[in-house]
């Protein structure tokens, strides 16, 4: 274990609950951050049901000087930052750039890049004199790749990659690791709700993820325990898909998959060396 208390931003959502679990089983206390109260006492309580030690800190994460009070708080109250989760997010509706409204630009960067940046700052300040940190900031694919209707999001998660790589640069010497994870199409509650009553929009994504599977919360908050663990020491500066290899697939992929499928001696049970 790095340090002993893990800050989970948004942590009251089913991606940061999963990462408190896991961090929480990794042997961190967590600081449980989420801007709605009620959404940060759930976690905690279903946290310390379990018998982790857990606390709510509720704030708004694009607000500087709440960042900075929220971390001396943390400092002062329950012990040293050992990692720093940026998870928060914001959602936004669906539009395309020339419908993009001020507003809804301005917010999605706000939290997503603005806040990760205040959380970073502050945390990396505390984290170099005891030479040792964990930062992993929950990005997107769509970061890596852009997205019709999310642009906000899109450019908001790749400037969080960005800033990642930056991190990492600066605070290597004093053995603090940055990285990133870049979910696909997530099974949260609501999208599996959606691909329960067949919804167009996720039957399409899936049909564009090679093993036509919605990302696993739990899986996602693997891969972020595993690179706040000492194994993860030499990690540095890397985002990684957790996609199910979406970001590979190219438009043809899925029609020459069935269609060569169809045609597969060894996959119809036509092949006569298939048990070679």
């Amino acid at each position: 274990m790095i340090g002993h208390v893990a800050l989970i931003t948004g942590a009251g959502g089913s991606i940061g609950s999963h990462i408190c679990e896991a961090l929480a089983g990794a042997g961190f206390a967590i600081a449980v951050n989420d801007v709605n109260p009620e959404a940060a006492a759930s976690t905690v309580a279903a946290l310390t049901q379990r018998g982790h030690d857990a606390r709510a800190f509720v704030s708004d994460i694009s607000d500087r000087a709440a960042v900075d009070a929220m971390i001396d708080d943390i400092e002062r109250d329950f012990g040293p930052l050992g990692a720093l989760i940026n998870n928060a997010g914001v959602p936004g509706p669906f539009s395309l750039l020339i419908d993009l409204e001020d507003e809804i630009w301005e917010r999605t960067l706000r939290v997503h890049l603005t806040g990760s940046f205040y959380l970073i700052r502050a945390v990396a300040r505390r984290m170099i004199g005891r030479k040792s940190g964990r930062i992993v900031s929950v990005a997107s694919v769509a970061g890596m790749r852009g997205t019709v209707g999310s642009g906000e999001y899109g450019a908001a998660k790749a400037g969080m990659m960005n800033l990642t790589m930056t991190a990492a640069k600066e605070l290597a010497p004093y053995g603090i690791t940055a990285n990133a994870v870049a979910p696909g199409m997530v099974g949260t509650r609501i999208n599996r709700e959606l691909a329960e009553n067949g919804s167009r929009f996720i039957s399409t994504a899936l049909d564009g993820t090679p093993d036509g599977e919605l990302v696993d919360p739990a899986d996602i908050a693997a891969l972020v325990a595993f690179l706040c663990s000492p194994a993860a020491q030499r990690i540095n500066g890397v985002t990684h898909p957790i996609d199910g290899a979406s970001t590979l697939e190219m438009a043809t992929d899925g029609y020459m998959r069935r269609s060569l499928a169809k045609r597969s001696a060894f996959l119809n049970g036509t092949d006569d060396d298939a048990s070679a």
